[in-house]
């Protein structure tokens, strides 16, 4: 509709609940881009991470603050924590050990009759060995920042120049620190 002013000029007549309803409906879309890209630039499995950590921190909050010794979940917590001068650590480990040997034994089998089934059909097929590699035997490898075994990725050769030796021994020189501090400041005068 065309409406004339006091001033005489000409214009079309603006509806501001229509003006605010087609910003509402701009900013709903933007919201929603907003939202996808979010999601998708964090990564999905860290968005289930997170969801998975707030149900947890929801079970949490919805027990009493006051925790007894008949509680389940924190008999639980405190037996999977490990102690480190709990002598009986060797042994819980040695089962722990032969517990994981033996799954993977199983895996192992189950993918082997896997291959089997299906590549009995096909007669190239080459040898699996040396991708998953067999245990290492020859002596003790340095220690590195990724945790990886010698094996067939690597031959247990130091060839850096020196780095991680060095943040090791750093690290190493800070715990032994902390732990003598510890132990002094926890000592008993007698």
């Amino acid at each position: 509709a065309v409406v004339s002013t006091q001033s005489g000029h000409y214009g079309r007549e603006i509806d501001k609940m229509l003006e605010d309803a087609k910003e509402s409906a701009e900013n709903e879309e933007e919201r929603i881009k907003l939202e996808k890209f979010m999601m998708y630039s964090k990564g999905l499995v860290q968005h289930k991470e997170a969801a998975a950590k707030k149900a947890d921190n929801q079970y949490e909050m919805s027990k009493p603050m006051a925790r007894y010794n008949d509680d389940q979940d924190l008999n639980t917590l405190l037996k999977q924590k490990g102690r480190q001068d709990d002598p009986m650590n060797r042994f819980t480990e040695k089962k722990k050990k032969k517990k994981s040997k033996k799954s993977k034994k199983k895996k192992k089998k189950k993918s082997k009759k896997r291959k089997k089934k299906y590549d009995s059909d096909s007669s190239d097929s080459s040898d699996s060995s040396s991708d998953s590699g067999g245990d290492y035997s020859g002596p003790p490898a340095p220690p590195n920042r990724f945790g990886i075994l010698p094996g067939p990725k690597w031959d247990g050769v130091d060839r850096s120049n020196g780095y991680e030796k060095l943040l090791f021994m750093k690290q190493a020189e800070k715990l032994a620190m902390k732990q003598e501090t510890y132990k002094y400041s926890t000592a008993y005068d007698l």
